[in-house]
C-alpha cells in the first residue's frame, strides 16, 4: 500500500526520496507486509515532526525530522532483529525461543518474572512429551493418583496409587505436549514483538 505525503517543494521532496530509499535498503530483508508496515510508520512520524517544526523551508524541516530520528542503523537493525526473533519465536524455532527468554530476562523484574513463568512452562512441556514418548516403551510411565488426593508425574510404577488414563496418556501428552509449546511460542513471539515504550 502506497501513501503519498504531500511535500510541495522540489528539494524537500529529494530529501525526502532519499530517506525512503534508506528505509528500503535497510528493511530489504524483512517480509513485504513487515516491512511496509515500518516503513509507513517511520514515515508517518518523519512527517508529522517535520510539520511541527519551525523552520521558514520546508526541506530543513524534513533534514531537521530526520537528524531527531537519528542514524537509520542505530534504530533500524535492532528493530529487524526483534521483528525476526518475534517471528521465529512465534513459529517455536529454539533457538529464537532461547535467545526471547533472555531478551525479555534483560528488561528487568517483571520481565524476570515473565521468563521464569514462560521457562517453567516449556520445561512442562517437554518433560510431558519424554513421558509421553516413554510411555510407549514403558506402561508405568505417566500420572499417578494417590490416595489423599495427590498427583505425580512419575517415570516408574507407583504403589498405592492409580494411573491416570494408561491406555491414551501416549497420544494426549504428545497432543498437550506440542499444543503447549506452540501456544507459550504465540506468546512469547507476541511478548517480543511488541515496541518498548522507553525507546
Amino acid at each position: 500500500m502506497k501513501v503519498t505525503f504531500p511535500i510541495e517543494s522540489t528539494l524537500a521532496q529529494k530529501v525526502w526520496n532519499s530517506f525512503e530509499r534508506e528505509l528500503d535498503h535497510k528493511l530489504r530483508a524483512l517480509p513485504d507486509l513487515a516491512r511496509e508496515e515500518v516503513k509507513l510508520e517511520l514515515l508517518s512520524h518523519l512527517y508529522d515532526s517535520a510539520s511541527a517544526d519551525s523552520a521558514v523551508l520546508e526541506e530543513e524541516r524534513f533534514i531537521n525530522a530526520i537528524d531527531r530520528l537519528g542514524a537509520p542503523g542505530d534504530y533500524l537493525e535492532p528493530l529487524v532483529e526483534e521483528i525476526f526473533l518475534a517471528q521465529g519465536t512465534s513459529k517455536g524455532h529454539p533457538s529464537a525461543v532461547l535467545r526471547s527468554l533472555l531478551a525479555i530476562t534483560r528488561k528487568g523484574i517483571w520481565h524476570l518474572a515473565l521468563t521464569a513463568l514462560f521457562g517453567f512452562g516449556y520445561v512442562v512441556a517437554i518433560i510431558v512429551f519424554i513421558m509421553a514418548v516413554m510411555h510407549v516403551g514403558d506402561p508405568d510411565v505417566g500420572v499417578w493418583l494417590s490416595p489423599n488426593g495427590s498427583v505425580s508425574f512419575s517415570f516408574e510404577f507407583q504403589p498405592n496409587a492409580t494411573q491416570w488414563m494408561p491406555e491414551s496418556f501416549s497420544a494426549m501428552g504428545i497432543a498437550a505436549s506440542v499444543a503447549l509449546y506452540w501456544l507459550l511460542s504465540q506468546m512469547l513471539g507476541r511478548l517480543i514483538g511488541k515496541p518498548s515504550r522507553d525507546k
